[in-house]
């Protein structure tokens, strides 16, 4: 009786080893595998041209770039305050991808720029320079987000002295905003677009 019992064990304890080098097999060959199709379809790309770097990930479905960006100001085609300084927070970044039939993407270019003028006579300035097209909201400034059709908004919440100026038209949203930051003007150039292909 005692032989049976320990024979029962022995065959107990090779079927779980067993199981378990199943289960390290698999894993080892799904990690092999994801090795193998990041390095066959996933590209890396990084440019540094003087003091810009751009890093692009390319890969089966879709694409994503971003670009540290000190000209962000001139692609924008946003007026720039006279005298303003650029911040390091200038970017770029593009997002493209597929999804069944349907290819899309997003285009976010921003720069951010400083001046030590009154804040008041950097928004007259803006007001006078961006015109009637572009609408003039007060408040706090809060992150962008998505409208139930698509079109993207940065919202302006109550309870701050915040000023934002926008235009939105066809899947495009161009904006200046205007903060108050340690005794100095914080103005953020931004463009955001959408891009939708059938």
């Amino acid at each position: 009786m005692h032989l049976t019992t320990q024979r029962e064990k022995g065959g107990a304890l090779q079927i779980i080893l067993a199981v378990l080098g199943a289960i390290v097999l698999v894993a080892a060959l799904v990690v092999l595998a994801a090795v193998v199709i990041v390095k066959e379809y996933v590209k890396i790309e990084v440019q540094e041209t003087g003091s810009e770097k751009k890093v692009a990930v390319h890969t089966p479905i879709g694409e994503f770039a971003i670009e540290k960006d000190r000209d962000a100001a001139r692609k924008l085609k946003l007026p720039v305050y006279p005298g303003a300084e650029p911040d390091e927070d200038s970017v770029s970044v593009r997002l493209w991808g597929r999804v069944e039939e349907e290819e899309g993407g997003l285009s976010i270019t921003a720069g951010t720029f400083r001046t030590s003028d009154p804040f008041d006579k950097v928004d007259a300035w803006y007001r006078q320079q961006l015109g009637p097209e572009f609408t003039r909201e007060t408040g706090r400034i809060v992150g962008g987000q998505r409208k139930g059709n698509g079109e993207w908004v940065i919202r302006i919440e109550p309870g701050g002295d915040d000023v934002l100026y926008k235009r939105e038209a066809e899947g495009r949203l161009r904006g200046v905003g205007l903060t108050r930051e340690r005794g100095q003007v914080r103005i953020g150039l931004f463009e955001v677009v959408e891009a939708r292909t059938q």
